[in-house]
Order: C-alpha cells, then structure tokens, then sequence
C-alpha cells in the first residue's frame, strides 16, 4: 500500500478504533485504504459504515457493490444502512441535502456505539473545507463562517481535510482504487454544487493556491473563535441556573461576546443550534436596550427570551405543561407528547435490539431514581441532565420512552446503550423527535 502519508496522522492515536464514513466516493475509498494501511504501525483498527439515503435507487446498489468489494478486499468489516431521505425531509421540512446529512450521521454514531469504536472519520477534504467557507460567507455567517470545517471533533476526525482533490485522486490511481462518481454533484440546483463548478474554478484561476490559502484564513478564524468562546464563557462563569443570565453581565459584554453568551445560554435551554446566530443576536439586543424590565421576544424554533427585572431567562415558548402519569405506546401508532413526536416499530429512529425489549412501552417525564445504561455504565437521569447543563425548569419536558425494564431514550439526547442494535437479531426503531412548531 503506497503513501498512507496522504492522511493527517496527528489525529490518530495508537490502538485507535476508526469507522470509516464510507460513501464509495474517491475521497472516503482513499481514506479507507490509507488508514489500512497503517493498521501494522499503529495497531488501528478499522471498520467501515455504508449509508443508502434512498435518493438515487437507481445508483445505489452499484455503490454498494463497490464498496463491499473493496471491504472484501482491504479485509474491513461493513455495516451497511438504509433511509428513506426523501420522506423524512418532506415530513421534517428540510431540503434534501439537511434531511440526508441528519439520517447518514445519526446511522453512522449508532454505528460507532454498537460497535463500542473510539472515533468517526469522514473524508472531507480541502475542497469541501473551501466550498463550505465561501457558502457560509455567502450566507453572512461572520467569523463562524470563516472557520470553516473543523477538523476533529469529541468523537469524529477528518484526516483528509487538508488534502487536495488532486491528490486523492493520484492515490486512488497508484493503489488501484476504484470508485463512484455521484452524479448529483454536477446539479447546479445545490448552492454547493454552484459554488464548486463556478466560483473555485474562477478563484484558482487567480491563484492555483486558492483553497490552501481559505484552509489558512479558516485556522485564523478558529483560533480568534476559540478565544472569544473562551472569553464568552468566563463572562457567564456567574451564579445563575442554565438558561438565564443577569442582565448587567450580557449589557456589558464587548459586542463580540455577546453571540456566544447567546449562543450558550439557548444550549442550556435545549436549542439544537440550527437557528441563525445573527438574527437572535440582534433580538436580545433589542430586548437589552428597552427601558422595560417584564418584557418578551421570540427567537425562532420554539424558544422565546423573557426579561423579568434584571434576568433573562430562555426557554420553549408556549410550553404545554407536562403530561401527568404514562401514555402507552402502540407500535406503528405516532404519538404527540409535549411539542414531540413518538413512534415505535416504524422505519425511522434508533435501532434496539428487539429480543432485549420487554413491554409495554410508555412515554413519561422523569422521576427521581431513573437511570440510563451509558457506554461507560449507568448513570442517573437527573445527573445525565446536569452534566448536559439542561435548565431545571425544562428538564421534565423531555419525554422518557421506556419498557418494563427501564429507560430507553431521553427524548433525543441518550439511549440505553446496553440495549441497542449491535447486527445481532432483529431490529426494532423507536423515534422520538421534536414537532416541528409553526416558526420552523
């Protein structure tokens, strides 16, 4: 196996267990390899995931060949998954590219649990990191924008991002790699796509080093993001409970801090962070400025920020109260509890492994004493919740689905882990995902 160098190896550790995000495209086929290649030095282990995301039926049973074939060939195990990404993006609302990168991650950390590997890695690559720049600019994304994609993460790693295409593709050449060329990627429909097939050719055109020289501004732009993250964080570093902050301590913040400390203080309250940072920014601004002390602002995707005399609090707005006792749940009958949405047996949502269910199942808030088996051991709802840094007044918003046994899913943060699909048996999906609000 020629060259593995190709790859960043500061992101690898010996004895590292590696999943290979593995599309069949030339950037995940050369990952794939190169890591192999240095399975004898580093004494990696590798295994690889293969996600169908139903958009292209017609192309994807070749891709799977392929990719089979090369895991036959560099002896690498494949877990291979399926979704229906048109369906969930039309029921979700969200464009096709959001709905399918949604499903393939979710597989792909399943995948990673069940196995019990250390890190994810995906085949980004200098390109991907320079069309994502100049998209998120495009988009007036700020600072954030200009960091880019960054290159490691708590449990994932991208080996290949400052790897040119050019040189992938010569990789794949010498070791006699072959694969698949997705034919959606010359659709200028994608904004991405545009940008790839029109803008970057122009840029390099200027200087052939164009996308070296966004990797160098992107590793600027990280490390004044880490420093105002920092600084954002010490501001907050206040008595308080999760989700609020005093008043004085955002009003004096250097304009800078500002986005950050609102940034963290939706985190708290149970935000995704999906939701443009500048408009709700310049909300709390707003609010921050107004000579009232008992006043409210919505903030898009179901939150709202009450100021009550020298508080802000955020919170879900217009918040059904909890859901007394246990609502039992059906298989393929879709329940609503509480802004979520539940299904159990369908085709969507966390695999379990059905022969360790023990019905009936149930949706109920927490109770003191529940505990939820985690990769590292069980632990306790209530501490789980903490460390996540939940806002108290929210936490029985999330719905537990549950067996006979116990806890099976915090809403969409944890899953019993002990239980959970590992390619043995049969296995059973249980959803459970916010509704969407009329402002999403």
């Amino acid at each position: 196996m020629r060259n593995p160098r190709v790859i960043n190896r500061t992101l690898l550790q010996k004895g590292d267990r590696i999943l290979v995000a593995l599309s069949g495209g030339a950037d995940s086929v050369c990952l794939l390899h190169a890591l192999c290649a240095l399975r004898p030095e580093l004494e990696l282990t590798v295994a690889a995931a293969h996600y169908i995301h139903g958009i292209r039926p017609e192309a994807a049973e070749a891709e799977l060949a392929l990719v089979r074939a090369l895991c036959a060939r560099l002896d690498v195990p494949l877990t291979v998954g399926r979704g229906d990404v048109p369906t969930y993006a039309a029921r979700n609302r969200m464009g096709l590219e959001e709905a399918a990168r949604t499903l393939r991650y979710a597989f792909l950390y399943e995948t990673l649990d069940a196995l019990g590997f250390d890190k994810l890695a995906t085949a980004h690559n200098l390109s991907d990191n320079a069309e994502t720049v100049l998209l998120d600019l495009t988009r007036g994304a700020g600072l954030r924008g200009f960091a880019g994609i960054p290159e490691q993460g708590e449990r994932l790693i991208r080996p290949l991002l400052r790897t040119g295409r050019a040189e992938i593709e010569a990789y794949d050449s010498a070791n006699d790699l072959p694969y698949v060329i997705d034919g959606s990627n010359g659709d200028t429909v994608y904004s991405r796509n545009r940008i790839r097939k029109n803008v970057l050719p122009e840029l390099r055109a200027i200087d052939p080093a164009a996308d070296r020289a966004l990797m160098r501004a992107s590793d600027i732009a990280r490390e004044a993001l880490d420093f105002i993250e920092q600084a954002a964080l010490a501001r907050l570093d206040v008595p308080r409970e999760p989700g609020t902050a005093p008043v004085s301590v955002l009003q004096s913040a250097h304009p800078a801090l500002l986005r950050p400390m609102v940034r963290r203080l939706m985190t708290e309250a149970g935000d995704d962070g999906r939701r443009p940072d500048a408009q709700r920014t310049e909300a709390v601004r707003r609010l921050l400025a107004s000579p009232r002390r008992n006043a409210r602002i919505q903030l898009g995707g179901g939150y709202e920020m009450t100021l009550r005399g020298e508080e802000l609090t955020v919170e879900r707005a217009g918040e059904e109260p909890t859901p007394d006792g246990e609502t039992i749940l059906v298989p393929g009958k879709p329940v609503h509890w509480n802004g979520w949405e539940i299904e159990l047996g369908g085709t969507r949502g966390v695999a379990f492994e059905e022969a360790k269910l023990t019905p009936p199942f149930v949706v109920r808030a927490r109770r003191p004493g529940d505990v939820l088996a985690r990769p590292w051991g069980h632990k306790k709802v209530k501490k789980y919740m903490n460390e996540r840094k939940i806002a108290p007044k929210t936490r029985d918003r999330f719905p537990l689905i549950c067996d006979n046994k116990g806890v099976l899913l915090i809403g969409d943060l944890a899953k019993d882990s002990e239980r959970c699909y590992k390619q043995n048996g049969k296995p059973f999906l249980i959803y459970c995902g916010r509704y969407p609000s009329d402002d999403e």
